[in-house]
């Protein structure tokens, strides 16, 4: 075997960077931050660049359709509640820059809890230990008497729980987004998976009421997304049964004869994500429309979106 020489570069072949591909321009780069600057001054000093300008696309639309009056709906999973963001929530339901709301199940349990106590809960050792976790009284008991009566009267889900909880005034409905949607009328859906859910396992569950209550919530959330064209759609902290559950809603309004177009659909979540959740949400947005995946921690990512949403909008909010 002959001894291995080094190359000479002498004769490389190079070529001028201008028949390079350019990547990002010098417009769309970063500022400074300053000292004493505002919210706006802040956002204009991000680069157009990466989840920035992601987040800047998401805002636009989202401006677009408020300005329009197009569907702004907003789909989420227990986490957005554990992340302390119910308070923007119910915001941005009264301010109308959410005009359509789906929950899981235990997105449903955590604004109950909050509505009860001011507080979210998780499970102590002891209680996994004696089974006791899957049987919390309060809230099972006011969920599932709610639904049985609502479901008497032909509600779903989301506005039985809504109107008992309107009903009882308890102390922290401020921060319950529940009992905001129903209050101001605007649409609440849940989507809870049978078995799954804590408040199926209460003495008080009555399993033909939550399954008339739960496919009236199927119905109605197909009729928001028949109404959705130009619309925007965002799943905040739901990896598995909400991306699933809005894109079967669709098929059934298009299957119906609806023609939904120009649909942009939003996941944010946080990085680690399994492809299904992201494939569910491209899939949601054709042919026509456009799939944004906001990737971070929802407690920073979704303030800092209608933060950004509600500069642009400014006073048109009033």
């Amino acid at each position: 075997m002959s001894k291995q020489r080094p190359l000479s570069f002498k004769s490389l072949k190079t070529a001028p960077l201008r028949d390079k591909k350019v990547n990002h321009r010098e417009q769309d780069f970063g500022a400074p931050y300053q000292a004493g600057g505002s919210l706006s001054d802040f956002l204009c000093s991000l680069p157009n660049l990466g989840i920035a300008s992601q987040l800047f696309i998401v805002r636009d639309q989202i401006v677009q359709a408020y300005r329009s009056r197009r569907n702004i709906i907003l789909a989420c999973g227990g986490q957005l509640f554990d992340a302390g963001l119910s308070p923007l929530l119910t915001r941005l339901i009264e301010l109308r820059l959410i005009n359509g709301l789906a929950m899981t199940g235990a997105a449903l349990l955590r604004d109950v809890e909050i509505a009860l106590t001011g507080n979210t809960f998780t499970s102590s050792l002891s209680s996994i230990r004696n089974g006791t976790f899957i049987m919390p009284d309060e809230t099972g008991q006011l969920i599932n008497d709610a639904i049985n009566l609502g479901a008497s009267e032909g509600w779903g889900i989301g506005k039985s729980v809504g109107q008992r909880l309107i009903d009882a005034e308890w102390e922290h409905l401020e921060h319950s987004v529940v009992y905001t949607a129903v209050r101001l009328g605007t649409p609440v859906t849940v989507h809870t998976a049978t078995g799954a859910d804590s408040f199926h396992f209460h003495p008080s569950a009555h399993g033909e009421s939550i399954g008339a209550a739960a496919m009236m919530d199927t119905r109605q959330l197909a009729g928001l997304m028949a109404e959705s064209s130009n619309g925007v759609v965002l799943n905040i902290a739901s990896n598995a049964v909400m991306p699933q559950v809005l894109l079967m809603a669709l098929a059934a309004a298009r299957n119906l004869g609806h023609a939904v177009e120009q649909l942009t659909t939003v996941l944010i979540d946080r990085d680690t994500l399994p492809h299904s959740a992201l494939s569910g949400m491209k899939r949601l947005a054709r042919p026509d429309g456009q799939a944004v995946h906001l990737q971070g921690a929802v407690e920073i990512m979704l303030p800092l979106l209608f933060a950004s949403v509600l500069e642009a909008l400014g006073d048109e909010l009033k």
